[in-house]
């Protein structure tokens, strides 16, 4: 990895020589270029390239808008072009080079590439769509550009599939006693820690990640699952980080540390928050998370903000964004909505809730459905 990472902003807009500037104070060298002026020698040494979505001021490409397989439409088809420069395709048949280099769409309309797809998996979704590694609001936090910028750069030089080693520690998976748990949930959500990835030089993995991994809950969870799995609400976690108790220690322990650590908000290893759980039941004695959440007021002496609820679930809204109050279990129903990972903690609709969301209800499990006694179709 050369230092700092260097990302190329390709925007028509000569106003984001600011936005390149700003980069610069999170942890890279950045770059802002017109159409016109991207040159092979800044594409080659980027890790990220921001490209917007609509380029109207492109003086080269109007010249040649009487040939529609050179007329260059926008930041989408741009990027396509990018990716075939940089993996070297082209015009004679050869091997592909492998490029860890990470493009990025940057766009005002995010909703119209989307086509009414919902709300959370509009970036997943379109970035899967046009072979990008994400897709953001053009508003989105110069922070997290930076952030993917140096991810893309730590990825491994070499990538052996008989080895993951290099994967987790790009990961930063601390060698804990729930390690091997840990390895397992990663294994279920099919990483492409395979030479379909040597061979993009890790590329593939970083879009699996951020498109497959961090919008949803799987072996990383966000603050309100990890609270909840300790039978306590979101704020609580704070309170225990901050009381300089071994508890503490332990559960600062189990934050994800790794690659886009602060992408999108905090994150926790789901394998280390079960491993405090389990040690917090079989002091207690107890079975559910407000049992744990009991056993840790008492380890700390003092009390924390607990939810209450004997199985916590989360529901989600027709945008499929996750409600911040959790229900009972036995009060709602699983949801199978299309985009949402089949290795991901299920989402679930609150049973007083169908009837007032028929789009979510028609997504209830089946075996739900039945068990309810809803029909979908009425």
């Amino acid at each position: 990895m050369s230092y700092p990472p260097f990302v190329l902003v390709i925007d028509d807009n000569p106003a984001q020589e600011a936005f390149a500037a700003l980069l610069g104070k999170f942890g890279v060298d950045a770059k802002h270029s017109l159409p016109d002026e991207v040159s092979v020698g800044d594409l080659d040494r980027a890790s990220l390239v921001l490209v917007d979505e609509y380029l109207e001021d492109w003086p080269g490409r109007e010249q040649v808008k009487g040939s529609p397989a050179l007329f260059v439409r926008d930041g989408v088809a741009l990027a396509a072009v990018l990716r075939a420069e940089l993996e070297k395709r082209g015009p004679h048949i050869a091997d592909p080079v492998a490029s860890k280099t990470a493009i990025v769409l940057r766009t005002g309309h995010l909703g119209n590439l989307a086509s009414g797809l919902p709300r959370h998996l509009w970036s997943p979704a379109v970035a899967s769509r046009y072979d990008l590694e994400w897709v953001a609001e053009k508003s989105a936090d110069a922070k997290d550009f930076a952030s993917i910028a140096i991810a893309a750069a730590r990825l491994p030089d070499r990538w052996d599939p008989a080895d993951p080693t290099a994967q987790l520690e790009w990961l930063a998976l601390p060698n804990g006693a729930w390690a091997e748990e840990a390895i397992l949930q990663i294994e279920q959500c099919r990483p492409p820690w395979s030479a379909l990835s040597s061979n993009s030089a890790g590329r593939l993995w970083l879009a699996w990640f951020m498109q497959k991994i961090l919008p949803f809950p799987t072996f990383l969870v966000d603050d309100l699952r990890a609270a909840a799995y300790l039978g306590l609400r979101s704020d609580a976690l704070d309170e225990v980080l901050a009381s300089a108790t071994p508890m503490g220690r332990q559960l600062e322990t189990v934050v994800y540390r790794g690659e886009l650590a602060n992408f999108d908000g905090r994150r926790w290893w789901r394998a280390g928050i079960a491993a405090i759980r389990r040690d917090l039941l079989e002091q207690s004695r107890g079975r559910r998370p407000r049992d744990a959440a009991d056993q840790l007021s008492r380890v700390l002496g003092f009390d924390l903000n607990a939810l209450n609820l004997d199985y916590p679930v989360f529901t989600i809204n027709f945008e499929y964004q996750t409600l911040p109050e959790p229900v009972e279990a036995a009060d709602a129903v699983r949801l199978q909505p299309d985009g949402w990972p089949a290795y991901a903690d299920d989402p679930w609709l609150s049973c007083e809730d169908v009837s007032d969301e028929p789009e979510l209800a028609k997504l209830i499990v089946l075996s739900d459905r039945e068990e309810f006694g809803h029909d979908a179709e009425s």
